[in-house]
């Protein structure tokens, strides 16, 4: 008999359901439509204008259905509908309305959807611009989106093969077989979801992944130019189309990649914004590449040299967007990325791999079908043309993927290298110096290529003009990056001769921009995108390297941040305990713990980091301002733990960065606290937080009210004078009691100061009074934090930004311009 379950909202899961089945049949349908259209062209125009309008109709029913999925699943978190397993997992009753948006795409299947929704918006942009070229790029458009559909398809065989997972299975399919599901009323007992990871409850995981996946679908508009022009083997009509959307992607996608460094900068305690870890270098990877590809379809466009490398490049940068999914997805990388919330889909191991086959198989034999036709030029560049200079600026970004990846794929290869050699290969221990040490050379070579190709010309360049202006630009930049090395104590040779590099592509670039260029706002989008990437290196490298721990541990203190005993004590010596309202001096800093605050609202506590600068002759407070590190204490149930999010003050030229460690439950401060012994005599006095107590002396006619008497009490009482330090302010009397042959005791307290006091015994042969104390002070509230100063992290910033605007200029004007 079939249980009738009480509480449940079917009917949005069964129309979420009807909609992903639209979105895969439709995508099938256009793919086909489209594929009959370019098959037909040549031969049978009407047939294939038919073909092309029913390709058409299926792909904006698909882009319908997949939005349709989308605010059908976002409806359900919203109302919070725990029956079904996604919005059960990824959210809670406790989220502000603004992080709803980040639990749609925190799990595989929203950020599947959230990627298909951007390859729908692009191919319809795609479908009414590519014109002659439609058939065959939409084809490719559709088959992806086909691929990207099966993703949330949720078709189960038996119990361990399955096509996709679909964010409207019931929570009671997912466990099935557990014994509460026996229960028609199960609902009762999941009032409430599991919740959003902490690590994405950030303003920045609002806006970073839609940024971040429209950046990825950007990549497959190329990649379907590309495919399209080796199809029909004509090498001219697609280049406008790939250029203007290589910038676009170009970008966007830079874009998002610097705003997961925000977020990392904003949201996790490593101290920075990027730290080499492998999700974020699986991102960098096709970024690296789809910028060569860029540089060497515009060498093929002008020269008609490069062809190949730039179908090769186009191809590896999809079929890595790809791959990124494969490692960030999966769980591969789980160990060894601080992105906690990686590793969802182990069930998409097999069929994220046969997409990846498919796309990189189909590419090659596509290639391989055309390879005698593809355009060459037997004769060699000239050493000193524009072109050959660009190209191999794109052998070295191309190299530098290769190192990445190669180092970020270590997990998913060294079980082969074990089975080959019998050595197992480790991730590096440390990261970022295993990749610093190869890519600060890289962003060396690059910062001197983005500069000089300005002054060359294609084919063949006047030696002499060049290198007047090149050594001019470059006298100027070593004189700016001597005074920077200077002032800024740069003296690591590497570390130099890249703050060199930097220094002479901003001023070269400029230079090529005011004067070559007149400055024309429209031709200018080569050289602020050159410009932007020099500025964020020199940002990069400014302020880390002269990053500066300025909470020094001097008092020898080590903190448990973990298992590893030595990582404890390095790590403790660049934290410094802060009790509350009591100052510690750090660089020029007087910081000041002066408490923390909760709310119902927000699961958060906030902490309270006064900063002051004072004068060192008048010791007047010149500066002042609070931070608000704050942490989800105890998160997911996890007693005793802490997950921090910073805080930073920004000034122009450096920013103050703190976050807390370590710190007391405000639910437990004064849970474990103890009373201490203290014995006094008449007069003697007991310090207390604030002020202090002294003994008056006993009183044996002790009233009646203050305890229930009985005949054959002995009561006596400790008279104690509570003072601040301006008198007397409160008087206390612990009452000492025998009973039967009993001791009892009753404590007198002053609730307003959290104190107590008990007269635990008498010493008649001293006439002392044995007190026993408890107060809940400044002492019992505390917290372990970390303050470091990025200098100059600005230009970091500032240079993305100009860098994202020169793409988009690029593209703009790429766009408009006749061909």
């Amino acid at each position: 008999m079939d249980i009738q379950y009480i509480g449940e909202h079917l009917g949005p899961g069964k129309l979420g359901h009807f909609f992903i089945i639209t979105s895969f049949i439709a995508a099938l349908f256009s793919a086909f439509s489209y594929y009959r259209a370019a098959n037909t062209e040549a031969t049978d125009p009407n047939g294939s204008m038919f073909w092309v309008l029913l390709g058409r109709n299926g792909f904006v029913i698909h882009t319908a259905a997949v939005i349709s999925i989308f605010v059908t699943l976002f409806y359900l978190i919203t109302n919070h509908y725990f029956e079904y397993f996604y919005v059960w997992k990824h959210s809670d009753l406790s989220l502000s309305p603004k992080y709803l948006l980040s639990c749609f795409w925190e799990g595989q299947e929203g950020s599947f959807l959230l990627w298909s929704f951007w390859h729908g918006v692009l191919g319809i942009i795609v479908m009414l611009t590519a014109k002659k070229m439609e058939s065959r790029t939409m084809t490719v458009i559709s088959l992806v989106q086909v691929a990207l559909a099966t993703m949330v398809l949720g078709f189960y065989f038996g119990q361990d093969v399955n096509i996709g997972s679909s964010p409207f299975i019931l929570l009671r399919e997912k466990m099935a077989g557990a014994p509460i599901f026996n229960q028609a009323n199960y609902m009762e007992f999941f009032t409430d979801g599991k919740g959003l990871n902490i690590l994405l409850q950030n303003y920045w995981m609002v806006i970073h992944p839609p940024v971040l996946f429209l950046g990825f679908a950007s990549t497959l508009i190329p990649f379907a130019y590309i495919i399209a022009a080796l199809w029909k083997g004509e090498y001219k009509s697609f280049i406008k189309h790939t250029w203007v959307w290589s910038l676009f992607s170009g970008g966007i996608l830079g874009l998002g990649i610097m705003m997961g460094g925000a977020w990392a900068y904003e949201s996790l305690t490593f101290g920075g914004y990027w730290a080499w870890d492998p999700v974020e270098n699986a991102s960098l990877v096709p970024w690296l590449t789809l910028v060569a590809a860029l540089h060497t379809l515009i060498i093929y466009k002008v020269t008609g040299r490069s062809f190949i490398i730039t179908v090769i490049l186009f191809v590896a940068t999809y079929v890595l967007i790809w791959y990124s999914t494969f490692l960030t997805r999966t769980g591969i990388l789980g160990d060894t990325s601080v992105h906690s919330f990686v590793g969802e889909g182990k069930s998409l191991y097999w069929h994220l791999l046969i997409v990846i086959f498919v796309l990189l198989i189909g590419s090659i034999l596509l290639m391989i079908r055309r390879w005698k036709g593809l355009p060459r030029v037997k004769t060699e560049e000239h050493v000193s043309s524009r072109e050959f200079w660009m190209f191999i600026g794109s052998f070295v970004l191309f190299l530098s993927a290769i190192q990445i990846i190669i180092s970020t794929s270590i997990p998913v290869w060294s079980p082969l290298a074990k089975w080959i050699t019998g050595k197992e290969v480790a991730p590096p221990i440390d990261p970022i110096a295993h990749y610093n040490s190869i890519q600060v050379w890289v962003a060396m070579v690059l910062a001197v290529l983005s500069a000089a190709i300005l002054y060359l010309k294609f084919k063949k360049s006047d030696a002499k003009s060049v290198w007047k202006k090149l050594g001019l630009t470059g006298v100027i930049a070593l004189a700016l990056s001597l005074l920077i090395g200077f002032t800024q104590k740069i003296d690591a040779p590497q570390y130099a001769l890249l703050l060199f590099a930097a220094c002479f592509a901003i001023v070269a670039t400029i230079y090529y921009a005011v004067s070559i260029q007149k400055v024309k706002f429209k031709k200018l989008g080569a050289a602020s995108t050159h410009l932007g990437f020099a500025l964020a290196l020199l940002g990069i490298l400014l302020s880390s390297y002269n990053k500066d721990v300025i909470s020094i541990n001097t008092l020898g203190l080590v903190f448990n941040f973990g298992e590893d005993k030595m990582a404890n004590v390095r790590e403790s010596m660049q934290n410094v305990m802060l009790y509350k309202n009591v100052a510690m001096p750090m660089a020029e800093y007087d910081v000041t713990y002066v408490g923390d605050s909760t709310s119902e609202e927000d699961p958060r506590t906030f902490y309270k980091v006064l900063y002051q600068v004072r004068d060192k002759n008048s010791q007047e407070v010149t500066e002042s301002f609070v931070l608000h590190p704050n942490a989800f204490l105890n998160p997911n149930g996890q007693e005793g733990s802490l997950s921090a999010n910073p805080d930073s003050k920004h000034y122009l030229t450096r920013d103050i960065f703190t976050y807390v460690q370590s710190a007391v439950d405000p639910a437990k401060k004064y849970d474990t606290l103890e009373y201490k012994k203290h014995v006094v005599k008449q007069g003697d006095t007991v310090f207390l937080n604030r002020g202090f107590l002294v003994f008056a002396g006993f009183n044996t006619n002790v009233s009646q009210g203050r305890y229930n008497a009985q005949e054959g009490d002995i009561a006596v009482e400790a008279v104690l004078n509570l003072n601040n330090f301006t008198g007397t302010v409160d008087t206390l009397k612990p009452l000492y009691l025998i009973r039967d042959g009993l001791v009892q005791t009753v404590d007198d307290t002053v609730l307003s100061r959290k104190l107590y006091v008990q007269l635990a015994n008498i010493l008649p042969k001293t006439d002392a009074a044995e007190l026993r104390i408890r107060q809940a002070g400044d002492d019992n509230d505390y917290i372990v934090m970390k303050a470091i100063v990025f200098p100059y992290i600005n230009l970091l910033w500032l240079g993305i930004i100009i860098m994202v605007l020169g793409f988009m200029l690029a593209m703009y004007n790429r766009a408009t311009k006749k061909m």
